[in-house]
């Protein structure tokens, strides 16, 4: 029982930790979300979706699952207390980064035409990718720094880091929108990748460990069991890009890039709250769990107790967010933004589902099972594709975030089936109870901000929100005993 207690308040402190980093980094996109929607309007939030698009599907290709096989790595390395061998993969983590980096961006400029015409349907922004190759490359040595500081689990350290390089970002955004207006979108996107990888550097250079001396060749050659492993992953993280990417394409296609303006501020503002709790996993417990991915009981206990803190987080947010979204939406963009507020709706009831898949998965990747890994993720987010298209055909906007909410629903009911069957993984009593209140709360609230106004609605929605918070404390004094911390506090 003290065990148990011991592993919810780690897991607590962590998530609260990121969820602090990105609860910062909401306020962040509050300002800069402003920003473009003032200065910029919605065709400037569609083109600064777009080029983000671009530049993650080029690093989900250079990237080669190097953001989790190298943080395994160095985790599993570290665990064995060889300071040597731990220094080795540190220099492997550096070269690989660099060399990766610096490919991915030689290929966009060599294709920049060719990206402008996909992305664009004209040659007219050909610049505008020129420009960003640059943020392929600090992105990719940006990522060798965080994986060592992961690997080391090194997580107020990696919370200051993304902290201050959101913050410095954002001053230098915002003084670049006003002078450059438009044309100044890609260079804000390679200033933000600057300041990333400056802070990061800084933050990776004072863990002291002496680095080996190893050449670029020897890194490749050194580096093959992390490539290989790396590169399997990849396929499924690029399946995932590619299928955000196509879907814009789509919608550019179909109704403009003003429309892809309002689809991104969509998601975009789903998945910012959503980072509150997702930034832990793979920051935290993707390196705890890879330290036990051989012993099934010990996995499904790590997984089953991130799951329930994970939920009973997440789950007063989502109904918050439901409540207040109209007033979210003016707040980080303006009235012309209103209509993206049936896919925000369905989208952020997704999430609990999205969380509970999202946990589940990282068992596969702990396994080394990349095989498994790349099926899963391919055949679920072609699946994906045709849903989003198929529900913006009929129902625009709003069709979208409603395929999301389907998706996630067959999405986690598909990992269980997998996890269950591959490691014998069964969901314990108490996060199916967990699962279910959270279900409750969130579909209750979802369907009673569509009735009409009242005042009888009022009181039910004030009902909700009280209530959530309320389950979400009685099961956390339940789990860690909030009383007695706080009378040892």
């Amino acid at each position: 029982m003290k065990d148990n207690k011991i592993q919810y308040k780690h897991i607590l402190k962590a998530t609260s930790i990121f969820g602090g980093v990105q609860f910062f980094n909401v306020i962040i996109s509050v300002a800069k979300s402003k920003i473009v929607a003032v200065l910029l309007g919605t065709s400037g939030v569609g083109i600064l979706g777009i080029l983000t698009s671009t530049l993650n599907l080029v690093l989900g290709i250079i990237r080669m699952g190097l953001d989790f096989s190298l943080v395994k790595e160095i985790s599993a390395s570290k665990v064995k207390i060889d300071k040597r061998e731990v220094s080795n993969k540190i220099a492997i983590t550096k070269r690989l980064t660099w060399l990766t980096g610096l490919l991915g961006a030689f290929i966009i400029l060599v294709i920049s035409p060719l990206l402008s015409k996909i992305a664009f349907g004209n040659k007219d922004f050909t610049i505008y990718f020129i420009i960003i190759s640059a943020a392929v490359f600090f992105n990719q040595i940006t990522l060798g720094n965080m994986a060592i500081l992961q690997g080391f689990n090194q997580l107020k350290k990696i919370a200051k880091s993304i902290i201050l390089a959101s913050f410095f970002a954002l001053v230098f955004a915002a003084i670049i929108y006003y002078l450059f207006g438009q044309s100044g979108i890609p260079w804000v996107i390679v200033v933000t990748s600057v300041t990333a990888f400056l802070f990061s550097k800084y933050y990776a250079s004072s863990i002291n460990i002496d680095t080996s001396k190893i050449s670029f060749r020897a890194a490749i050659f050194e580096g093959k069991s992390m490539l290989k492993l790396g590169f399997v992953l990849s396929l499924g993280t690029l399946a995932s890009l590619l299928n955000g990417y196509l879907v814009q394409i789509f919608i550019t296609n179909q109704a403009g890039v003003e429309k892809v303006g309002l689809y991104n501020a969509g998601f975009v503002l789903i998945n910012s709250y959503v980072l509150l709790f997702f930034n832990a996993l793979s920051k935290d417990f993707f390196p705890r769990l890879s330290e036990i991915s051989s012993d099934n009981n010990l996995v499904k206990k790590m997984v089953n107790k991130q799951a329930i803190t994970t939920l009973l987080l997440l789950t007063p947010i989502v109904v918050i967010f439901l409540v207040f979204k109209s007033f979210i939406v003016q707040l980080l963009y303006t009235e012309a933004f209103l209509s993206i507020l049936g896919m925000i709706s369905f989208g952020i009831v997704g999430t609990i589902f999205k969380a509970v898949s999202w946990i589940m998965g990282f068992v596969i990747i702990a396994k080394n099972d990349s095989k498994l890994y790349v099926k899963v993720e391919v055949i679920s987010n072609l699946v994906l594709f045709l849903m989003v298209v198929v529900g913006y055909h009929f129902y625009g906007i709003t069709g979208a975030g409603l395929s999301y909410l389907v998706y996630y629903i067959l999405y986690a009911i598909l990992i269980k089936f997998v996890v269950g069957k591959y490691y014998q993984f069964k969901f314990e009593k108490d996060l199916i109870n967990v699962i279910m209140a959270s279900i409750g709360f969130c579909f209750t609230t979802l369907y009673v901000v569509y009735l009409s106004h009242s005042f009888t609605k009022l009181v039910v929605l004030s009902f909700l929100v009280l209530m959530s918070f309320i389950y979400t404390i009685y099961m956390f004094n339940r789990l860690i005993g909030i009383r007695e911390l706080l009378k040892n506090k």
